[in-house]
């Protein structure tokens, strides 16, 4: 057993306790309090006092790309959303299964540094697998499936499917967790999202879908026009493939399709209708807000309020370097704040990143908050001064560069080396 203390411990589930502490036992927190309490409760347990700094649960990052941190940097924006994409496309032709490996490696490594124990990773080649592995971070990793050929759907999924089940076998007994992603109303078929479907709902799996992202994707379903119509479909081959459905908005289609459900985390999610915001509500699915993301590829602003007003579980994702300078969490807090106005609290950024992030990804039991009986999943910055808010410190100071601990499971992933 383990007493680990610091200036400030920040539950998030409680107020923030001055000069506190943690008692880890194996891979889970036994209890929480004033270290005094602690010291005196449990003597003779050795204690490890961080001094100057603070205690948080770790970060959750609920999007990430993390093969994609090969491109860092390397794929401009273009006009329109659509260019993004075909830039992207046309970066990652000749891209080896072992640069997507090394790349996810890295990413990885940049997640801990930055005090993120948890992510949700959407890969399309099971690349990021391995580094994620190494890393011993936490993950709900889900395996991309895309195809616009209803009549080839099962064809389409053999490949995607073996693989996913060959992932599942890889990360029994660790800290990962393996899922789905039919990519997004533009790139899989209505028959491909239903064998998606089927299969999520068999095998229990945790789904992530990209949604309502763009004004394109809206066009195309809207009136089967636009960019993705004219541009993006013809250069993947699918130039003939009819849009699946007239008149309705990515929500609305994928609700009819049953998607929609607690299991299902969409991703984006910027252009909303209030019917959308009420569908998004009563099927009780999460969404991942990437704010650095929707402005890089300058796409709008997801509806936050309206959806933490329904009630709608919100958690804040990074996206790929692809979209985004950094995969650190903080730079996504400060960005969300600026963008949004202030709508949020420190502590309710805080809490977005932390226990709002393992809400939505489906873990808020085992993480999220410092309880008695989570599991040990926490991260440690150093403060500037002891008389700082701690809220206030990690909203406008927080950074890598002062992290000073990352632990999952209560073993160290990442720390600070002494100067």
């Amino acid at each position: 057993m383990l007493i680990l203390a610091a200036r400030y411990l920040l539950p998030v589930s409680q107020p923030p306790i001055r000069d506190g502490a943690l008692l880890i036992e194996g891979a889970r927190i036994r209890a929480v309090g004033p270290r005094v309490s602690l010291c005196r409760q449990y003597p003779g347990t050795a204690v490890r006092d961080l001094g100057e700094a603070i205690i948080l649960p770790g970060l959750v990052n609920v999007h990430t790309h993390l093969e994609l941190s090969v491109l860092r940097g390397d794929v401009p924006p273009g006009h329109s959303f659509v260019d993004w994409i075909l830039n992207l496309l046309q970066r990652r032709r000749g891209l080896s299964w072992e640069a997507y490996a090394a790349a996810a490696e890295e990413g990885a490594a940049e997640l801990t540094r930055s005090g993120t124990t948890c992510v949700g990773d959407v890969t399309a080649t099971g690349a990021s697998l391995a580094g994620l592995r190494k890393s011993g971070l936490r993950a709900v990793v889900y395996r991309e499936v895309i195809g616009l050929d209803d009549a080839g759907a099962e064809q389409i999924a053999e490949t995607p499917f073996a693989h996913l089940a060959a992932m599942r076998e890889e990360v029994q007994g660790s800290s990962l967790e393996v899922g789905i992603s039919p990519h997004a109303t533009y790139s899989v078929s209505p028959g491909l999202f239903r064998v998606c479907r089927d299969l999520q709902q068999r095998l229990g799996l945790k789904a992530a879908i990209h949604i309502a992202e763009s004004s394109a994707e809206i066009e195309y379903l809207r009136s089967g026009t636009g960019e993705i119509r004219t541009r993006l479909l013809p250069a993947t081959g699918w130039g003939d493939v009819p849009p699946p459905v007239l008149g309705a908005t990515p929500v609305q289609y994928l609700h009819r399709l049953g998607l929609l459900d607690p299991q299902c985390l969409v991703i984006h999610a910027v252009h909303l209708t209030e019917a959308d915001l009420e569908i998004l509500a009563q099927t009780r699915v999460a969404v991942a807000h990437c704010p650095r993301s929707n402005a890089y590829l300058d796409v709008g602003r997801t509806p936050l309020k309206a959806l933490r007003d329904l009630g709608v579980p919100v958690g804040l994702g990074t996206d790929s370097l692809a979209s985004a300078e950094s995969l650190s969490l903080w730079d996504e807090i400060r960005f969300a704040h600026r963008a949004h106005g202030g709508l949020l609290s420190p502590a309710e950024w805080i809490g977005m990143a932390t226990a709002g992030g393992a809400r939505a990804l489906g873990l808020d039991h085992e993480i999220g908050t410092l309880e008695a009986g989570k599991r040990a999943d926490l991260t440690a910055l150093a403060l500037d001064g002891p008389e700082a808010d701690p809220y206030e410190f990690l909203l406008h100071e927080a950074s890598a560069a002062k992290v000073l601990l990352t632990t999952v499971d209560g073993r160290p992933r990442y720390e600070r080396e002494a100067s």
